[in-house]
């Protein structure tokens, strides 16, 4: 073999080793589909980022994120969500509300997807099962949607002498009609009369809380979703000014200055979502990956709210408060 085509051969061999390593070094591409902002969500975001370098990957080094975030407006999910399909990442973490889950799954079959959601996936037709979820898609399910009837009950146990409290539920939210049953049945075990309210838009959301305010009801329980999540401010200063006593679905209200709060602990779904990104990219099957479910849930109060609100909670009630802050 002549001296030049040694040298060529030897390049060509070069050449297509340096192909195949730079294939195989390739950061894996994380989409990250919000239905929140990063100004409300950068700590969970720091939760699931935290439990995917246990996983061995870390932002920036080995591992990109591509990052889309609805910002409240869940109109905008289905468009993020195909155009976060068409840069073809190797998994889609879907967070920040249930309908964020229900796009993602609607844009793609075959693109892992990692949720954490509040409504139970199999009603929701999301997965097969939750010991085996089939399909792309598996995560952590808050339950939070389960517990309407256990925040009700709260709000007698604050205020023992309501007999009328108000439901606030988005009306598009995919089991608002099972949400609703529910707690009509906790509300009439425990002799209150409960009316539901629905809104789903901020001039929804205005006309509803003007109402509240003509009718006061004894009490307020918000219902988990992300838009009433995303608008907790309008709706805590609302509470404050009427000075209705009120419990809402996460402690994102109480620490804005909410009365209370009763919830699952959310970093511990987004530990998992993290967790599950990183197996799912070490080869694992999103399939074969169980749906986790909370082992924590805590009660907050704001007792800088009920002293501003004039409202003297039963001590037995701040007691078993898991937080309470001062």
């Amino acid at each position: 073999m002549s001296l030049t085509r040694r040298a060529l051969l030897a390049s060509g061999a070069v050449a297509f080793a340096d192909g195949a390593r730079a294939q195989t070094t390739r950061r894996p591409v994380i989409g990250y589909l919000s239905g929140r902002s990063l100004a409300t969500d950068a700590h969970l975001l720091r939760v699931a980022q935290e439990a995917l370098k246990e996983e061995g990957f870390v932002e920036g080094q080995n591992v990109t994120f591509e990052y889309r975030w609805a910002d409240g407006d869940f109109g905008r999910l289905k468009a993020l969500a195909t155009e976060l399909v068409a840069r073809k990442p190797d998994l889609i973490m879907a967070v920040g509300g249930t309908p964020v889950s229900i796009e993602a799954q609607a844009a793609t079959s075959t693109i892992p997807i990692i949720f954490t959601i509040g409504f139970d996936p199999v009603k929701l037709k999301l997965v097969g099962s939750l010991a085996r979820p089939g399909g792309n898609a598996t995560g952590a399910m808050l339950v939070a949607a389960a517990l309407e009837g256990k925040r009700l009950d709260l709000l007698k146990e604050m205020r023992p002498d309501i007999g009328t409290a108000a439901l606030l539920v988005n009306s598009t939210s995919a089991m608002m009609s099972e949400l609703e049953a529910d707690a009509q049945r906790a509300a009439a075990a425990l002799g209150l009369a409960l009316h539901v309210d629905r809104a789903a838009t901020v001039a929804e959301l205005d006309r509803v809380l003007a109402d509240l305010a003509t009718h006061r009801p004894g009490a307020l329980a918000v219902s988990i979703d992300g838009f009433l999540i995303s608008q907790r401010q309008r709706i805590i200063d609302w509470a404050a000014r009427e000075r209705v006593p009120a419990i809402y679905p996460n402690r994102d209200f109480t620490d804005a200055g909410g009365l209370a709060s009763y919830s699952p602990r959310w970093e511990e779904a987004y530990r998992w979502a993290g967790l599950y990104a990183g197996r799912v990219l070490k080869g694992a099957r999103p399939g074969d990956l169980p749906i986790q479910q909370p082992t924590t849930y805590e009660l907050v109060v704001n007792l800088r709210t009920a002293r501003a609100m004039g409202l003297a909670l039963p001590p037995a009630f701040v007691a078993r408060a898991d937080e309470a802050i001062e």
